[in-house]
């Protein structure tokens, strides 16, 4: 491969010589081989005849290399978009989705329950309605219309946003719905953990193991949960009931 390389590389600069300095290529490649040289030179018509073969080559060489890179470039994968604001803050995929729901701590964990992983949170001025964004995303929809859901409806006429003092974000089992939120405040923090279970109809036998929805998944539905907390965080860190820190993911309004 690297002899055919350099056996086009050779020919090309032999082209361009041609085309642009054709008494001197003669000089050196065929003049030598002349007992008088300078009587036995070319005319000044075998110059220029010269010259349009070699011009043609030349135009070869580019025809074909701009063909192969117009050729290399449309084989290259195109560019990834730029990211949206919504991407940037909570992931590629899928879409967060609203929990209309006015979420208080149930101050006990049903035991039976699958603890979800809290992947971040963001802070809400209910006075204020920021951040902006969160009212123009879709409401949480969960599998099965009568399926029991977190928390209580919000008032008539009200969104659970207009309670909440941050949202956090989990993502669950397309087949799992969250039903319980345990929030213990403090003076430093505020602990949070979000419970749920595989989504059965009202009044329907309660399953009984709910390890299934354990360990969330990456497409589910990504969900932003208002929590309705006795204060504003203010100072105060988010934790999970451990104390481990949760990410605090940085508001980005779209533009």
């Amino acid at each position: 491969m690297s002899f055919v390389v350099f056996a086009v590389a050779l020919l090309a600069v032999v082209f361009v010589w041609g085309l642009f300095w054709p008494r001197s290529q003669w000089q050196v490649l065929a003049a030598w081989l002349r007992r008088n040289p300078d009587a036995s030179e070319p005319s000044a018509t075998a110059y220029a005849f010269h010259r349009i073969l070699s011009g043609l080559g030349v135009a070869t060489f580019l025809t074909v290399g701009v063909a192969l890179a117009i050729t290399y470039i449309n084989s290259l994968p195109a560019p990834e978009p730029p990211k949206t604001a919504l991407q940037q803050m909570w992931g590629a995929a899928p879409r967060p989705v609203v929990v209309d729901r006015v979420v208080r701590s149930v101050g006990e964990a049903d035991p039976s329950f699958a603890e979800q992983a809290i992947l971040g949170y963001q802070l809400v001025d209910n006075v204020a309605h920021t951040p902006r964004y969160l009212v123009y995303l879709d409401n949480y929809n969960p599998p099965g219309s009568d399926s029991p859901l977190i928390g209580a409806p919000p008032s008539e006429g009200f969104a659970a946003l207009d309670s909440a003092e941050l949202v956090v974000n989990v993502r669950v089992k397309a087949q799992c719905t969250p039903l319980q939120a345990v929030v213990v405040e403090s003076e430093e923090a505020v602990q949070v953990a979000i419970y749920s279970a595989i989504s059965s109809p009202v009044g329907a036998p309660a399953v009984a193991n709910h390890e299934f929805c354990e360990g969330g998944s990456t497409v589910g539905p990504s969900l932003l949960i208002p929590l309705d907390l006795a204060q504003p965080v203010g100072e105060r860190e988010v934790q999970l009931l451990d104390g481990t820190a949760v990410r605090e993911v940085e508001v980005i309004e779209p533009s």
